[in-house]
């Protein structure tokens, strides 16, 4: 294991341990609840929020059994979860979720869980957590709909069109109306869980330690302004082209005085091409992969997101945590955290010159240190042990 996969294990470990007071031994008689999930074998938002689950249903005296088709088992038993994974059909297609519906319910019937929580791809009776809209997103970003027997749509219909479930779980309430107005799902059954953070890794304190170190090792002079776009992956989803025509506006307004960044595991080469057709090659700088993120947004003087579609965004939140000013598009689940008090920080993703002349402004006029503050404070609520304390409720009251 790497060093920051050390880290971020044993960081997972302490967040759950307060959370597993409650269940002193392990009851081999208590009553089984699964998570199907068909990869937890990385850090991404929808691993987190199963192991989120798996500590919330801990605290209500279940053991917990996550069936996946890949999984990092240290990461699943930091959770206090046992995990089992399933043989996985090797054929790309829409067969291949089915499949693993198929599985789940054969292991299911031997097992007879009392209960079973889906992320999207197992038809339950009890909880569906969705983390994609896949037709809105090819809606929003391709501007057609999908073909008929997508891969993830195809299972994702069936899910939500059998409406087994007591209970539909969404990051937002984007992706609530979605489901609403696409599958005739009523109100009653959809609940809104935002995804938490981490904030022994995510806070002021951290963010502010690393942050000249990282600016040296990034090559950025104190008067010069950081900007960065920090995701995953799938950049067409994230809209990098979006932020490289943005850079090259704000370059026009206010010459050498800005540097853009962007992270994430994609084809950096369109983009790049792009940003030297811009004549601002130079003023960007691109990483795939970095350790202690949390320096990284201490490091930018403004995070952005111009997503056309973000069913949340929990880096918008990890960078808020660290008291980074954010600039989100609407189409970002983690904008409606701002909506009621930072609305101005809440943009369309096709509006170019608005969000140049936004950045112009924050870049000149604004007190961004202030902002980033009470930015802090204000997602100081949606810590892993809050949500996962939330998540207990859901659970408790099915």
């Amino acid at each position: 294991m790497s060093a920051s996969r050390t880290a971020e294990h044993w960081s997972t470990r302490r967040a759950f341990i307060e959370l597993e007071e409650a269940v002193v031994t392990e009851d081999s008689q208590a009553p089984l609840a699964v998570i199907a999930i068909r990869q937890v074998e990385k850090s991404t938002g929808a691993s987190r929020n199963a192991f989120e689950q798996a500590a919330a249903l801990k605290t209500l005296g279940y053991r917990v059994t996550i069936l996946a088709e890949r999984g990092r088992r240290e990461l699943a038993e930091a959770a206090g979860a046992e995990l089992v994974r399933l043989k996985r059909w090797p054929f790309k297609g829409p067969f291949r979720r089915f499949w693993f519906n198929r599985r789940v319910q054969a292991w299911c019937r031997r097992h007879r869980p009392a209960m079973l929580v889906s992320h999207g791809d197992v038809e339950t009776p009890d909880v569906v957590y969705m983390h994609n809209c896949v037709h809105l997103a090819s809606q929003r970003i391709h501007g057609r709909d999908l073909p008929a027997g997508h891969e993830v749509a195809a299972i994702h219909d069936q899910v939500l069109t059998g409406a087994r479930f007591r209970r539909l779980a969404v990051n937002s309430q984007m992706m609530a109306k979605d489901f609403r107005d696409r599958y005739g799902i009523d109100d009653s059954r959809i609940e809104i869980s935002y995804p938490g953070y981490d904030p022994e890794i995510f806070n002021l304190e951290r963010a502010t330690a690393g942050r000249a170190a990282r600016r040296r090792e990034l090559g950025i002079e104190d008067d010069t302004r950081l900007i960065g776009l920090i995701t995953s992956g799938n950049f067409t989803k994230r809209n990098v082209a979006g932020f490289i025509e943005m850079a090259a506006g704000l370059e026009q307004r206010l010459p050498g005085r800005c540097r853009f960044l962007v992270v994430g595991k994609d084809d950096f080469a369109p983009y790049q091409r792009q940003a030297e057709r811009a004549g601002i090659a130079e003023r960007f700088l691109w990483r795939s992969t970095v350790s202690d993120v949390e320096t990284i947004y201490g490091a930018l003087d403004l995070f952005v997101l111009p997503a056309h579609i973000e069913e949340f965004g929990r880096v918008s939140l990890e960078a808020m945590a660290c008291g980074t000013p954010v600039l989100l598009s609407s189409t970002t689940g983690a904008a409606e955290l701002l909506e009621a008090d930072h609305a101005e920080l809440m943009l369309d993703s096709r509006d170019t010159r608005g969000w140049v002349d936004r950045l112009e402004e924050l870049m000149t006029t604004s007190d961004l240190e202030s902002l980033g503050a009470e930015l802090a404070e204000l997602v100081s609520d949606y810590s892993y042990r809050r949500q996962t304390e939330k998540l207990r409720d859901s659970f408790a009251s099915l």
